[in-house]
C-alpha cells in the first residue's frame, strides 16, 4: 500500500485491519475523532497556531520594499494594510467597461464558432416566417381582392353611406381585421414561444457564472450587460429571418417606414421577454420550476394580450395585467403602425378614419394615432431596464446550489454490522475464453475500415479478477463490450466460449452482468427498491433454489450487505443536479444491481474512475468478495493505486490498435508482471513504485518506442500458456457446465409488466416537480381563464353577453387546450428521457422488453392525466359559468383528457424516436404549431384557403375545441346580443332601426363564429379522431422502443 492509500485509510474503520496491538504502544486503533484529538495535542498543531497568530510582513512586491520600516520590519496591522498595493485592494482587475467589452468579445467568438447553430436558427426562423405567413396569405392586405377588403375601401370612398354597409362589406371588414390582428398576434406569439422553450437551457449556464464570479473575473452588471449586447446580432438575425417573409407574405403594409418600425417593435419586445424570463433563470432552483413558472407567464401574457380576449372584453379587475403586458403593448404598437400607415390614409368618413375604426370597433384598442407607437417604445424600454435591474440584483445576491437532501450522516462503511442471512443462489462458474477476436468499424470521415481489436485471445477464469488496462484508445472498453455482446455496430470475428461452449446471446445475457462507467438509475427510487427490481426480474422463480419472492428478498439483503449499502438502503438515489447518493455510492449500487441477478460473469467499465483512493478501495473490495464467491470478474481500469491493483489476479494489457502486450497472472505484489517486462528490457521498477503506473510507462513511455511489445508477447511463454488454456477450456466442455436458458427472460410476461407498472407508478408518485406542478398550474390556469367571466357567471336572472364576450369564451377554451397541452408535452419530455435511458440498460441486461416498458409508461401517465382533466374542468367550468349538467361536464372532461393525453403520449413517442431532448424539441414545435395554427381559432375555418384545409382536418386541437364548445354551449341559456352592423347581426336577419334586442343563443353564435364548419353533429367524429391520435402516439412509442436503441455502441 502506498503512502496516499495508507493516509486515506488509516483514520477510517478500514484502518483497524492495519493495527497490530503487539507492535503498538496503543491499546486499540484510533478512531477519526481520536486522531483529531491527538493532532490538536501535538507540537505540530501548536506550531501552526503560533504561525497564525504572528503578524506577517507587508512585502507584497518590490514596490513596497522602500516603505517598510527597517526598525520594525514586521510592522503593525496599520502598516501592513498600508503596504497592500492598490491594485490588490480592488475587487476586480478590470474596470466595468473593460469587463463588459471582454465579455462581449468572448460571447461573440463563441457565437461565431457555432456555425451550425446560427445556420439552423436562420433556416428555422425563415421557414417559420414563410410557413406561418402562408396561412394568412395576403389576408392582411388592403385594399385587396384576396380578402375582399377592396369592398371596405369602396364603401369608404363613397362616403360611408349607412345603407351601403351591407353584409358583404361587414364580412369583408371582419376578414380584414381577423387577418391583420391574427398576423400581428402570431408574430408576437412565435417570439414568446421561442423565449419560453429556450429559457430552461440557460439554467445550465449558472454554474459557469458562479465559477467566474467566485474568481472575480467580472462584475455582475458587466456579465449581464455584456451578455445582452452580444445577443444583439443573433436576436437581429432571428427577427429579420422571421419578420421579412412573414410581413410581406401576410400582406402587412408595403411601406419601408412601417416595415422597419415593425422590426424595431419585435426586437424591443423580444428583449423585454428575455429580461422577464431572465429573472426566472436567476431566481428559480430547477429547470422544471423555470419551465412551470415560464409557462404560467406564457398563459398570462397570451390571455391578456388583447387577442384571445379583446381589450374591450377584459374585466376591470384584470385590466392592470393588460396594461403591464409587453405582448399587449407590442400588439398595440404594431396595430397602430399598420392601420395608420400610408395604405390606410385617405380612407376617412365624416367623423372617423378607417384606421381609427379598425382599432376601436369591435376590439377596443387605443385609436389615438401613431403616437401609440411611441408609447409602445416608452413602455418596452423601461420594462427592459427594470427587469434588467432585477436580474442584476439576483446575480449579485442570489446563489442557487444543488440540494444534497439525501446525504445521510454517520454512515459507517466498513464497520462490523449484524450479518443478514446468507443466501446462496446457485450459479454455474464460468471460464470465459476468446480466441483471435477482431473488431472493425467504418471510419466516420471515409469508407476506410478501422481495426480496433487485432486478434486478441485470452481466458477469464472463474473465481478470479482480471483487469483490462492500456493507454487511452488502446481498446480495453471495446474488448469488454465485444465480449459482453454490447456492440451493435461494426464487424466482429473470432470465437467466444463459456466453459468451452459457444457463446449464445440469450443464455449469456441471463448469466452475466455489466456495470457501465456512468450508470443510469431512476432518481426517485430508493437503493433497496432499485436492487429489488433487478433481483425480482433476474432471479428465476422456477429455480428450486429460489422458489418464492421471500428468498429473492433475502438474497437482495445479502447483496446490499456485500456491497456495504445496508446503511443507505432507504435513501433515494437522487441525481447529481438535485442531490442524492455520492459518486462512489452510485458505483456500488450499480454493481449491486448486477449482482442481484446472481451472474456467473460480471463486467465493469472503469469502476474506480472518478473516485478517491478510499472510494476506489471500497468498490474494489466489493468486487473481490464477488470473485471470491466463484464468479468471474472482469474490469477495465485506469490508473489504479497500488492497493487497488494488488487486489486483481490477472491482467490483460493492450496498446493502441487493439494489440495485446501482456496477458497473464500478476503474482504476489505483481512480481510476475514485473519480471516479465524487466526480463525483456524494461527499465527496473523503483522501490515503492506503483506497478500499474510503472508497466504503462515501461511499454508506452518515451524509451519504449523501439520495442514492439506486441510481437514480443506473441513469442512469449505467457501467450503460449493462454492458447493452452483456451484449448483446455474447449476440451473440458460438458453438458454439466453448459449455461443454457430456454427463455429470454427470467420471469413471465405478466410479472414483468406488473413490476414495471409498479415501478413507474412509484417513480411518478415521487415526482412532485412533475406531477404536483402539473396539478397546481392546472388549477391556476383554469381559475385565471375562467375568472374572465366571473362577473357574468355569478349574476342572477337572465344573463346576456356581447359578441366580444362570447368570442372570448371560445378563446379561453382554445387557450386552455393549447397551454395545458403544451405544458403537458414540455414537462413529459425529460421524464420520458430518463425512463427511456434506464430501459435501454435493463433491456441490454436481459431484464425486460419493450412491451413492459410501453405498458409502464401508459399506466403511470394515465391517472395523472385523468385527475388533471377533472380538476381543470371543475375549476374552469365553475368560474366560467359552464357547470350546467352532469352530461356536459362529462363531455368536457372526456375531450380535455383525450386532447391532453395526445400531447403527453406524443411527448413520449418523440423522446423514444430521437436521441436527445433538443431533437425532440423540434418535433414538439411542429406538433404544437400544427395544433395552434390549425385549431380553427387563430384562423377561423371559413378563412382558410382550400390548400390549407388538410391541416384543419388532421390536428387534434380542432376536434377537442369543436367537441368542448358544442357540448358546453348546447345546455347554456345565455343569449348573445348581436352588435349592429356586424356579420353576426346580418346573419340573424336583423334590420336597421329594429327596436328590440337582436340576439341568439351561444350555440348559434358558435355555429356562426366557425362559419358553419364546426357542428354538434360531429361529436362522434371528434371522439374518434382524438382516440385515433392517442392510439397513433402509443403505437409510435411501442415501435420506437422496439426498434431504436440510442446507446453509443
Amino acid at each position: 500500500m502506498d503512502v496516499a492509500d495508507f493516509l486515506q485509510s488509516v483514520a477510517t474503520p478500514d484502518g483497524a485491519t492495519m493495527f497490530h496491538a503487539d507492535e503498538s504502544p496503543m491499546d486499540e486503533h484510533y478512531s477519526a475523532s481520536s486522531f483529531a484529538e491527538a493532532f490538536q495535542k501535538s507540537t505540530r498543531h501548536d506550531t501552526i497556531l503560533t504561525e497564525l497568530s504572528s503578524p506577517t510582513g507587508g512585502r507584497w512586491s518590490n514596490k513596497q520594499l522602500d516603505s517598510i520600516d527597517e526598525e520594525n520590519p514586521d510592522g503593525d496591522d496599520q502598516n501592513i494594510s498600508n503596504a497592500i498595493p492598490e491594485e490588490i485592494k480592488d475587487q476586480y482587475k478590470n474596470s466595468f467597461f473593460t469587463s463588459t467589452k471582454l465579455i462581449v468579445k468572448r460571447n461573440l467568438t463563441l457565437l461565431k464558432r457555432n456555425r451550425e447553430f446560427l445556420i439552423g436558427k436562420t433556416i428555422e426562423n425563415f421557414g417559420m416566417g414563410i410557413g406561418m405567413a402562408l396561412i394568412f396569405l395576403q389576408s392582411a392586405a388592403f385594399p385587396s381582392g384576396v380578402n375582399q377588403s377592396d369592398k371596405v375601401a369602396e364603401w369608404f370612398s363613397l362616403g360611408c353611406p349607412e345603407d351601403g354597409f351591407t353584409d358583404d362589406v361587414s364580412l369583408a371588414y371582419d376578414k380584414l381585421l381577423a387577418g391583420t390582428y391574427s398576423s400581428i398576434f402570431l408574430g408576437c406569439f412565435h417570439i414568446l414561444l421561442g423565449t419560453l422553450t429556450g429559457t430552461p437551457d440557460e439554467v445550465d449556464q449558472r454554474s459557469i457564472y458562479y465559477k467566474h464570479a467566485d474568481a472575480r473575473f467580472f462584475q455582475a452588471g458587466a456579465f449581464l450587460l455584456g451578455g445582452q449586447i452580444s445577443q444583439l446580432p443573433l436576436l437581429f438575425m432571428e427577427i429579420v429571418a422571421f419578420g421579412l417573409p412573414f410581413y410581406f407574405i401576410a400582406g402587412l403594409a408595403y411601406e419601408a417606414k412601417a416595415f422597419f418600425i415593425y422590426l424595431a417593435i419585435l426586437i424591443a419586445y423580444k428583449f423585454a421577454l428575455k429580461m422577464l424570463y431572465g429573472v426566472l433563470v436567476q431566481t428559480l432552483p430547477k429547470k422544471a420550476n423555470v419551465q412551470g413558472v415560464g409557462t404560467f407567464l406564457y398563459l398570462l401574457l397570451t390571455l391578456t394580450s388583447g387577442f384571445i380576449v379583446y381589450p374591450v372584453a377584459i374585466p376591470g379587475y384584470w385590466k392592470w395585467l393588460f396594461y403591464a403586458n409587453p405582448m399587449a403593448w407590442a400588439m398595440q404598437g404594431m396595430a397602430s403602425n399598420q392601420f395608420f400607415s400610408s395604405k390606410y390614409s385617405g380612407y376617412v368618413c365624416e367623423r372617423i378614419s378607417l384606421g381609427e375604426l379598425a382599432l376601436e370597433i369591435p376590439r377596443g384598442w387605443e385609436s389615438g394615432g401613431s403616437v401609440w407607437i411611441g408609447y409602445t417604445f416608452a413602455f418596452l424600454v423601461p420594462y427592459i431596464i427594470v427587469f434588467g435591474l432585477v436580474t442584476w440584483l439576483a446575480l449579485k445576491h442570489i446563489r442557487i446550489e444543488p440540494d444534497r437532501q439525501h446525504v445521510k450522516k454517520e454512515v459507517n462503511i466498513g464497520a462490523k454490522k449484524e450479518k443478514t442471512e446468507e443466501i446462496n443462489v446457485p450459479f454455474v462458474p464460468v471460464d470465459l475464453s476468446f480466441d483471435k477476436l477482431t473488431y472493425e468499424v467504418t471510419a466516420s470521415t471515409s469508407k476506410e475500415q478501422l481495426r480496433l481489436l487485432n486478434e486478441v485471445s485470452g481466458v477469464f477464469k472463474a473465481g478470479r479478477m482480471c483487469a483490462l488496462m492500456g493507454s487511452s484508445g488502446a481498446g480495453k472498453t471495446t474488448l469488454m463490450d465485444v465480449i459482453a455482446m454490447r456492440k451493435t455496430s461494426g464487424s466482429i470475428t473470432g470465437k467466444i466460449e463459456l466453459n468451452g461452449h459457444e457463446q449464445e446471446r440469450t443464455s449469456f445475457l441471463r448469466s452475466s452482468g455489466y456495470v457501465e462507467q456512468f450508470d443510469v438509475q431512476s432518481p426517485e427510487l430508493t437503493v433497496r427498491e432499485t436492487v429489488e427490481f433487478s433481483g425480482r426480474l433476474r432471479l428465476d422463480s422456477n429455480d428450486p433454489a429460489i422458489g418464492d419472492d421471500e428468498t429473492k428478498m433475502k438474497f437482495v439483503d445479502h447483496v446490499l450487505e456485500i456491497m456495504e449499502l445496508t446503511d443507505i438502503a432507504t435513501l433515494q438515489v437522487g441525481s447529481f443536479e438535485e442531490g442524492g447518493l455520492s459518486f462512489e455510492q452510485r458505483k456500488r449500487l450499480a454493481i449491486a444491481c448486477e449482482l442481484a441477478g446472481s451472474p456467473s460473469v460480471i463486467f465493469l467499465d472503469e469502476p474506480t474512475s472518478g473516485l478517491d483512493s478510499r472510494g476506489a478501495l471500497v468498490v474494489i473490495r466489493a468486487m473481490r468478495r464477488i470473485a471470491d464467491s466463484g464468479r468471474t470478474v472482469v474490469a477495465t481500469i485506469h490508473q489504479p493505486s497500488a492497493a487497488v491493483f494488488e487486489m486483481f489476479d490477472d491482467l490483460i494489457l493492450l496498446k493502441k490498435g487493439g494489440n495485446v502486450v501482456f496477458f497473464g497472472e500478476l503474482g504476489e505484489e505483481s512480481n510476475k508482471l514485473v519480471s516479465y517486462f524487466e526480463e525483456r528490457g524494461a527499465s527496473p521498477i523503483e522501490k515503492q513504485e506503483n506497478p500499474a503506473a510503472w508497466v504503462l510507462r515501461a511499454y508506452a513511455g518515451e524509451h519504449s518506442s523501439s520495442v514492439d511489445w506486441g510481437e514480443r508477447y506473441k513469442s512469449s511463454d505467457e501467450a503460449a500458456t493462454v492458447h493452452t488454456q483456451i484449448a483446455t477450456c474447449k476440451e473440458s466442455a460438458a453438458p454439466s457446465n453448459k449455461i443454457f436458458f430456454s427463455s429470454t427472460y427470467s420471469t413471465p410476461i405478466k410479472e414483468r409488466m406488473y413490476l414495471m407498472c409498479v415501478r413507474m407508478l412509484t417513480i411518478y408518485r415521487r415526482s412532485p416537480p412533475y406531477n404536483m406542478t402539473r396539478m397546481v398550474i392546472s388549477v391556476l390556469y383554469a381559475f385565471l381563464l375562467g375568472s374572465v367571466f366571473i362577473q357574468s357567471s355569478f349574476k342572477r336572472g337572465n344573463v346576456t353577453w356581447s359578441e366580444e364576450e362570447a368570442a372570448a369564451l371560445i378563446g379561453t377554451v382554445f387557450l386552455s387546450l393549447n397551454v395545458v397541452g403544451t405544458t403537458a408535452m414540455t414537462m413529459a419530455i425529460p421524464v420520458a428521457k430518463r425512463a427511456r435511458d434506464v430501459f435501454y440498460k435493463h433491456r441490454a441486461s436481459g431484464m425486460i422488453g419493450h412491451n413492459s416498458m410501453f405498458l409502464g409508461l401508459i399506466v403511470a401517465e394515465f391517472p395523472y392525466l385523468l385527475a388533471l382533466s377533472f380538476i381543470y374542468a371543475v375549476v374552469y367550468c365553475a368560474t366560467a359559468g359552464l357547470l350546467t349538467t352532469a352530461a356536459s361536464f362529462f363531455w368536457f372532461v372526456l375531450f380535455f383528457f383525450l386532447h391532453t393525453a395526445s400531447y403527453s403520449y406524443f411527448a413520449q413517442c418523440f423522446m423514444c424516436l430521437v436521441r436527445d431532448e433538443k431533437a425532440s424539441g423540434a418535433l414538439q414545435g411542429v406538433w404544437i404549431g400544427l395544433n395552434l395554427f390549425y385549431a380553427g381559432f387563430v384562423v377561423v375555418p371559413q378563412n382558410f384557403f382550400s390548400f390549407f384545409w388538410l391541416g384543419l382536418w388532421i390536428n387534434a386541437s380542432r376536434y377537442a375545441l369543436e367537441g368542448i364548445i358544442f357540448t358546453q354551449f348546447e345546455n347554456v341559456s345565455t343569449q348573445v346580443i348581436a352588435s349592429a352592423g356586424s356579420p353576426f347581426w346580418y346573419s340573424l336577419d336583423c334590420e336597421t332601426g329594429y327596436t328590440d334586442t337582436c340576439s341568439a343563443s351561444l350555440l348559434d353564435f358558435a355555429t356562426f363564429f366557425f362559419g358553419g364548419k364546426f357542428s354538434a353533429s360531429n361529436r362522434g367524429i371528434d371522439i374518434g379522431v382524438l382516440v385515433g391520435w392517442n392510439l397513433l402516439a402509443l403505437f409510435g412509442t411501442w415501435l420506437c422502443l422496439k426498434k431504436f436503441n440510442y446507446v453509443n455502441t
